[in-house]
């Protein structure tokens, strides 16, 4: 039924000649390969591999630069780049995927999306094996030169052997998956996990055996396709590539693998049929796949079974931040002094403009701004476990709506901010109802498809003439003007502490013990009296609201509304770079961007990813709680030396020898 509606919907808004269509039904028979890839990790690992498009582009950009560039024969190097998939789909397995094995579920995802950063440099950097000669130049085409037309395209032999290897593939991967014995260990593998090792059945190996089948699936469809398109390498190509098998994945019900298979061939006609019937708005095409995916997951959530639903919302992402004890709490070294560790941060921070250049506080300014959004990841996917990739595109809308509102409008600083975050609460709000009864890791799913629809069309100043293009000229806050960058820079750091003040109360108010209870146990939480799909919309509105203020204060340190901060790299960055700085806390948010977004700032375009990429990964296999977390880990042993010394100084006064440390007020 979903896929006759793709192909109903291509029929109706987008129709092409027969050419352009089979022409999509090609392109789409390779993009099932991927898609099916998606289905067979995720039906074993009950996770969305992010890292699925990636783990075939290095290797597929390696075998077109042998082909293309240095002349290898074709089969050696379509041979050399299919050794090179399997060998990194199994160290990528066995060093990382294996290592959190029986960690929650949205952990790994967690570590997909690291992986795929990861990826995306190794990606980048391969062509420099070739010099300066940019990938996108080098040809592959098949040794076999035959040609028909079916008007208006000509196909080629390259079209013919992507056909046959596409089918070839599909039905190997069918015949493997439904009738060998170690397709069915997989089936039953994914089904009950803990049930299948006290078997005997050897899960380790099978899991390796299907990662290296879904990296080669991945590797043949981007080389194939790059056959017929080119490689057109840039951070998103990957992104790209893997938002339509989600949509298949979505369509098919995340483990109908024949459905999904089918609706990546109707979706890859329906692409056709958008960039065909709209030549200039090629990015329109991400537009259309986001209402598919937005559409799938909603029908998903409408027709899963209420049990269903609580048996996949037992997820945890991190773990939160320990309240102290009220008798550490009473302490006056503890009474006084975190405030006074938390102003002497503030004032060093004030400092910065005294002695920091123009261009130097423009980047300061843009990292307080990545903290505010930051803090909004930490509200959503920290406290509420919804995982978020689109906190840019959040941002991007308040920061539109903050442009109208200073440079149409004319509108006071302090109006447009508030205006700007409730524009983007109303966005995330609308990105997260098809969500709001699955786990988290859907939400990914649905951001993730915002975001490149966002980036690439929806909130493109050359798509749409409502988005300003002037530059900011002098902002008024309350009637003053700002008119350097060091008074950006104070404004930024004056909202960023009042984001972390209402954080800390919202913390600690009911609304705060409700969104950090959701990822543990919906069931109890809904045993207690919790709305938990009124919580699921308080958590994504919040984290919108933040997300639209920094958007905006970005607008401000940027004096005009520019796309390049709000890509979907971006987005995958800061919300890498929280999960270092630990997603538990505020302060995590802020540690992040110091880390991993100041150490980005120097490093060129294509190492970019590098440092939130190799961060996550050992954050989450060394210290899950980020570095925020062996902060407080480190405030809690000095929070503990203090209590016992005034435990014994008190016993010792009292009765002489020390007394007995009460284990609870030493924790």
């Amino acid at each position: 039924m979903a896929v006759a509606a793709v192909f109903v919907l291509q029929l109706a808004a987008f129709p092409v000649p027969l050419g352009v269509w089979v022409q999509g039904l090609v392109l789409g028979l390779l993009g099932s390969l991927m898609a099916v890839g998606l289905g067979l990790t995720y039906r074993l690992n009950k996770v969305v591999n992010f890292a699925q498009g990636d783990l075939g582009t290095a290797p597929a950009v390696l075998a077109v630069g042998l082909v293309g560039l240095s002349g290898v024969n074709y089969f050696l190097g379509l041979a050399t780049g299919l050794v090179a998939a399997v060998l990194l789909t199994a160290i990528v397995e066995i060093v990382v995927v294996r290592r959190f094995r029986r960690s929650p579920r949205l952990i790994l995802t967690v570590a997909t999306i690291g992986l795929s950063q990861f990826l995306v440099v190794l990606s980048l950097l391969i062509p420099r094996i070739w010099g300066q000669t940019p990938i996108a130049t080098a040809v592959v085409s098949f040794p076999w030169h035959v040609t028909w037309h079916i008007a208006p395209v000509t196909f080629n032999a390259d079209d013919l052997v992507a056909v046959i290897v596409s089918v070839a593939c599909l039905a190997g991967v069918s015949l493997w998956f439904t009738r060998s014995d170690i397709g069915v260990a997989v089936q039953a593998t994914g089904d009950r996990r803990d049930r299948a090792s006290m078997l005997g059945i050897p899960v380790g190996r099978l899991q390796s055996l299907t990662w290296v089948v879904a990296g080669v699936l991945s590797f043949v469809s981007i080389f194939f396709q790059a056959a017929i398109l080119g490689l057109p390498l840039d951070p998103t190509y990957g992104l790209t590539a893997l938002v339509t098998a989600l949509a298949a994945l979505a369509l098919g019900n995340f483990t109908d693998l024949p459905v999904i298979a089918a609706a990546a061939v109707a979706l890859g006609v329906l692409q056709q049929g958008v960039a065909w019937d709209e030549p200039n708005n090629p990015a329109l095409g991400l537009a259309v796949l986001a209402g598919v995916v937005f559409a799938a997951i909603l029908i998903r959530q409408l027709l899963t079974r209420q049990t269903d639903r609580e048996a996949e919302s037992s997820l945890s992402l991190t773990a939160t931040v320990r309240d102290l004890p009220e008798a550490a709490r009473a302490l006056p070294e503890v009474r006084l002094g975190i405030p006074a560790v938390d102003l002497l941060a503030f004032a060093a921070a004030c400092t910065l403009p005294l002695w920091l250049g123009p261009g130097a506080l423009i980047r300061a300014s843009s990292l307080v701004v990545l903290a505010i959004v930051g803090c909004s990841i930490v509200v959503l996917t920290g406290w509420s476990g919804q995982v978020s990739l689109g906190q840019m595109s959040f941002a991007a809308v308040g920061a539109t709506v903050g442009a109208v509102a200073l440079l149409d409008w004319h509108w006071d600083l302090s109006l447009a901010l508030l205006l700007a975050g409730a524009a983007s609460a109303a966005a995330a709000t609308v990105v997260g109802i098809p969500t709001l009864r699955l786990d988290g890791m859907f939400a990914a799913v649905t951001t993730l498809a915002f975001a490149l629809a966002a980036s690439g069309y929806l909130l493109v100043r050359a798509e749409f003439s409502w988005i300003p293009q002037s530059q900011i000229a002098v902002p008024y806050l309350f009637g003053v003007s700002i008119t350097s960058q060091g008074s950006i820079f104070e404004l930024c750091l004056g909202v960023l502490v009042l984001v972390l003040i209402a954080l800390h109360g919202l913390r600690h108010s009911r609304t705060g013990r409700v969104l950090r209870a959701l990822p543990a146990n919906q069931r109890a939480s809904s045993g207690y009296g919790v709305r938990v799909v009124r919580a699921k919309l308080t958590a994504f509105a919040l984290s919108g609201f933040i997300a639209g203020l920094g958007g905006c204060l970005l607008l401000v340190v940027n004096q005009s509304y520019v796309e390049t901060p709000f890509l979907v790299p971006v987005s995958l960055v800061v919300f890498t770079s929280t999960a270092v700085g630990g997603l538990g806390s505020a302060l995590g948010a802020v540690l992040g961007a110091a880390l991993v977004e100041g150490s980005s700032t120097f490093l060129p375009p294509s190492w970019q990813l590098f440092p939130s990429a190799l961060g996550v990964l050992l954050v989450l296999i060394l210290f899950p709680r980020g570095v925020a977390g062996l902060c407080y880990d480190g405030r809690d042993r000095l929070v503990s030396a203090l209590v016992q010394r005034h435990h014994s100084g008190g016993a010792t006064r009292a009765t002489g020898p020390a007394a007995p440390i009460d284990p609870a007020l030493a924790s």
